[in-house]
């Protein structure tokens, strides 16, 4: 396979921190939604109704889905912080514990005495492959623009939110597109790159109001059927067309794959790449989502890396730059009409062109293949180092 994709998987990204830096060493990447206890049941078959089964496995494990694409990301190497509210009742130790197991700052969660952290009781059926959910939510305060004020976005490449609490993620979307218009184009920081998963069926066609807002849009399945579209093309042709639609769209379909649509309107596909047997499907939708916004942020930080190199040799008079080009003006023309840097505090997505999409959501349907067929997530960063040592014909 190609260098490039070396350059993706092998190499580790590194921007030197100095006065001659044009874009600061800033690739975390951070998930705002919820985090809850998840307790789960394995069984062979769904328990019929007023029976006694006994399970064949139980565990507790730190939910959410802002929670686990953090769990995700950190097994594939990945800086991550979380932002959700986290209560401070008896599970705070198991849940901050887990957190910093995995390495994923929570440093800006607000913490909420008295009030007793959501409980979602889960049972596997190994029969069917299914995984039913039982949600239980003393009303755990939401986030608010005020928690999200906290946070010194310079810290950041992307944001991921989950999409709930529209109102106030409307207000902390503005704050980044704010901090996005105040770089001015300044070649010494990055701008940040904005997510949404359009996933609560609770929400309604409401969420469908963020894509005038986002860069990336992921939409679930569950949401798309909630919606009445029947699979995952019907969903990237009539959502895709929308009017409000500025960026990325992307949409996972189980096992039929995934989908997704360029900026520019190129429909890209890759297929489901299925275990010998189905083990544990929960979390598989945050996996898919996490894998995706791995690959697309580490190829921000190339194309970022590319204009800091060429716009570099723009202003270098040496000997080399004078023998590899006719002038610095021409360099700066070819750089603006290659890159189109002077418009690039406006399109954060001009990185993501049809090869790095399919790239992305092919690699993010292997990894979610390989979590449905093991317990849990942490097989992934054994998975993860599995491609590597492959010839990348997965991509």
């Amino acid at each position: 396979m190609t260098s490039s994709l070396e350059t993706h998987f092998r190499e580790k990204v590194i921007i030197e921190d100095d006065a001659s830096s044009t874009v600061p060493d800033v690739t975390k990447i951070l998930c705002v939604g919820r985090a809850c206890l998840d307790i789960v049941q394995t069984c062979q078959q769904f328990p019929t109704e007023d029976s006694t089964q006994r399970s064949i496995d139980y565990r507790w494990q730190r939910g959410g889905n802002a929670s686990n694409t953090c769990t995700v990301l950190s097994l594939l190497g990945q800086s991550c912080e979380l932002l959700a509210c986290l209560s401070a009742d008896e599970h705070a130790d198991f849940m901050q514990n887990d957190l910093c197991k995995y390495k994923i700052d929570y440093s800006h969660c607000p913490m909420i005495k008295g009030i007793s952290c959501p409980i979602a009781t889960i049972i596997l059926s190994l029969n069917t492959g299914t995984r039913t959910i039982v949600y239980h939510n003393q009303n755990l305060p939401e986030l608010t623009v005020k928690n999200f004020e906290q946070l010194n976005l310079a810290e950041y490449s992307w944001v991921h939110f989950e999409g709930r609490n529209i109102d106030e993620m409307l207000l902390m979307i503005q704050r980044i597109e704010n901090y996005n218009e105040s770089l001015n184009g300044s070649k010494n920081h990055m701008p940040i790159t904005i997510s949404v998963e359009l996933e609560n069926p609770r929400s309604g066609p409401r969420l469908l109001d963020l894509l005038s807002h986002t860069d990336v849009t992921f939409v679930a399945k569950d949401f798309a059927k909630k919606q009445g579209f029947n699979d995952m093309k019907e969903v990237i042709h009539t959502i895709g067309q929308d009017v409000r639609l500025r960026g990325v769209i992307i949409c996972a379909w189980a096992e039929e794959g995934a989908i997704a649509r360029t900026p520019c309107g190129v429909i890209v596909q890759s297929p489901a790449f299925p275990p010998h047997r189905v083990i544990d499907t929960l979390g598989a939708g945050d996996t898919f989502n996490a894998a995706v916004l791995y690959y697309l942020n580490k190829s921000k930080v190339e194309f970022m890396r590319k204009y800091k190199d060429e716009a570099a040799c723009a202003n270098d008079n040496n000997k080399l730059c004078e023998d590899t080009f006719d002038s610095s003006t021409v360099v700066r023309r070819d750089i603006k009409r290659n890159l189109n840097i002077e418009n690039l505090k406006y399109n954060r997505t001009k990185f993501i062109d049809e090869t790095i999409l399919q790239r992305a959501i092919k690699f993010a349907c292997y990894i979610a293949g390989a979590k449905v067929g093991s317990r849990g997530y942490d097989c992934l960063d054994k998975i993860f180092t599995h491609i590597l040592q492959l010839d990348f014909s997965i991509l």
